[in-house]
């Protein structure tokens, strides 16, 4: 091959950089630039072997070269803008990470993203380059200027991880999302909470006659917590729980979910799970578990019951008719939405909250102060609308959601096009950004003594609150978690039953840190087993 050729190459892999892959988005297309690489690199052999004659050993080298080239003047020419001419070279972060998306992933060898964050943050300070157009920002005003009402910023394309399948969550269309938002808050009034606690009940005394029948002996209430909350939104979402409280085991559909979930933990730019959702059987765990909640669906269509669940109050927006098209695909999405969404979630914040009530227990004692004199009936149940006002109790639930909140790192948004202000920090447009609240909540700018478990800061100690708008567990604005009611219901019930009955035996402060040390993130939480025994409260005369 002459110079000319490899110098053509070369700029051509320049200008298809420069006026191509710059520009937009291309992590949807990803499949059919491998093929037609492929398809380059085949028709280049044949017509070097064909037309000029050469041999099959010399058109493939040939053709290598060219490849070399091409690939050389692209990738030097995104190497170079990258570090040198990007919107975001100003902004500080690992060398590697402004090259690459793809660089954060050597982090996380440990799954602990949440972590590494807050440890590059405290190093590099609230605006941290974490990819080559992503942001991770911890500054306190970020958090509204990107997720609360008014908010001109939109989802990132990390929602399309299942294009063309689309949920409430994970649809990029605005006006889809508002319209489909609109149903799913039928699911969550108040009459329907009220439906939803009385059929959460039977899984709460499950869950209590499993305390009651391990008489003071070490439970690990990581899974406990688990086996309830799937249990609940199984009931909950399609009228049929996975019966992993009575059977202790974990039903094989979550076992699908957690396998299919693992890859999430190392935080690889879409572009590559495109690619890893187009290899056969690759994903074959995260599509199991997706046909097993259609299967669900379809059952519970087929069904036609009256019982008050989510997926039904979903259909009711039919009017009896058969969902099809995009109705159909969204039913299909939000079916494993529904499931993921409202178990993970819970369980891990239900965990949080008793590890930090077994190493400080006088806050069994405040809260007893406050449900005592709210139970009602022969089982010991409380009603959700007086719980909902306990203000010791939301202060618990705030500080494990504060401490470790479930989804501790990415949501991610795109930036308008005409860029982002926050405290007069200039935000390029365009640019994927995330507020992990794990570190948000870890930072000394937005809480005093953020390290500290101290739950009257919520309402009797405001002074610790340095600024509450980057309070956002469930995130918020338009893209806010719309089961979050159901949540606290799910959470205050089951706290209120267990400290009201039961005392926590003296815990070994180790045992606790290391719970916390060996917490790992997927794309929620992935707590550790929590081993905690549980006594019966003595009550004095």
């Amino acid at each position: 091959m002459d110079v000319i050729t490899h110098l053509a190459s070369l700029a051509a892999g320049v200008a298809s950089h420069l006026k191509y892959f710059k520009i937009g988005e291309h992590h949807l297309y990803v499949s059919r630039y491998i093929l037609s690489a492929i398809l380059a690199f085949t028709l280049s052999v044949f017509v070097q072997s064909r037309v000029f004659q050469l041999s099959s050993h010399a058109a493939i080298l040939g053709t290598f070269s060219i490849a070399a080239s091409y690939f050389g003047g692209l990738y030097s020419s995104l190497v170079i803008f990258r570090l040198f001419f990007h919107p975001l070279s100003k902004f500080p972060g690992p060398l590697g990470c402004k090259i690459s998306s793809a660089w954060f992933a050597t982090y996380l060898a440990k799954r602990d993203a949440f972590r590494q964050l807050l440890q590059l943050h405290q190093k590099h300070g609230n605006f941290l380059r974490i990819g080559s157009n992503d942001l991770s920002i911890t500054h306190p005003k970020a958090v509204q200027a990107i997720h609360g009402p008014g908010s001109k910023c939109r989802k990132a394309d990390w929602y399309d991880l299942t294009y063309p399948m689309v949920s409430l969550q994970s649809t990029r269309d605005d006006a889809l999302h508002s319209k489909w938002r609109r149903v799913w808050s039928t699911a969550f009034g108040d009459r329907n909470l009220q439906d939803y606690e009385q059929r959460m009940s039977p899984y709460r005394a499950l869950l209590l006659k499993a305390i009651e029948d391990s008489a003071g002996q070490s439970m690990d209430m990581t899974q406990w917590f688990t086996n309830y909350s799937f249990d609940v939104m199984g009931e909950l979402a399609f009228g049929r729980s996975f019966e992993m409280l009575e059977t202790t085991k974990e039903h094989e559909a979550i076992r699908l979910l957690n396998s299919g979930l693992f890859a999430l933990a190392f935080k690889l730019p879409i572009w590559f799970f495109r690619i890893l959702v187009g290899i056969p059987g690759a994903t074959k765990d995260w599509w199991a578990f997706i046909k097993y909640c259609v299967t669900q669906l379809d059952n519970r269509i087929q069904a036609k019951e009256e019982t008050k669940d989510i997926m039904g109050s979903l259909l009711q927006s039919f009017d009896g008719q058969t969902p099809t098209g995009l109705d159909r695909a969204l039913l299909e999405g939000d079916s494993q939405l529904i499931v993921v969404a409202g178990s993970d979630t819970t369980a891990t914040t239900l965990t949080v909250i008793f590890r930090y009530l077994a190493q400080y227990p006088h806050h069994m004692g405040l809260l007893r102060a406050e449900i005592d004199p709210l139970q009602r009936g022969e089982l010991g149940e409380y009603a959700y609308i007086d719980l909902s006002t306990l203000k010791h109790l939301n202060g618990v639930i705030n500080e494990a959601l504060r401490l470790f909140p479930p989804v501790p790192t990415s949501l991610a948004r795109l930036t308008p096009p005409e860029g982002l202000d926050i405290d007069g920090k200039f935000i390029p447009g365009n640019t994927t950004v995330i507020c992990p609240q794990f570190v948000i909540g870890r930072s000394s700018e937005s809480f005093a003594s953020p390290n500290d478990f101290i739950p009257e800061r919520w309402y009797s100690q405001p002074e610790l609150i340095r600024d509450a708008s980057s309070f956002a567990p469930f995130s918020i604005g338009n893209y806010g978690c719309v089961g979050r009611p159901l949540a606290l219901v799910s959470i205050r019930g089951v706290v209120a039953r267990i400290v009201a009955n039961y005392d926590i035996r003296s815990t070994p402060v180790e045992n606790l840190i290391a719970f916390d040390d060996g917490m790992k993130e997927n794309f929620t939480f992935v707590p550790p087993e929590l081993k905690l025994c549980f006594v019966k409260r003595q009550i004095s005369e």
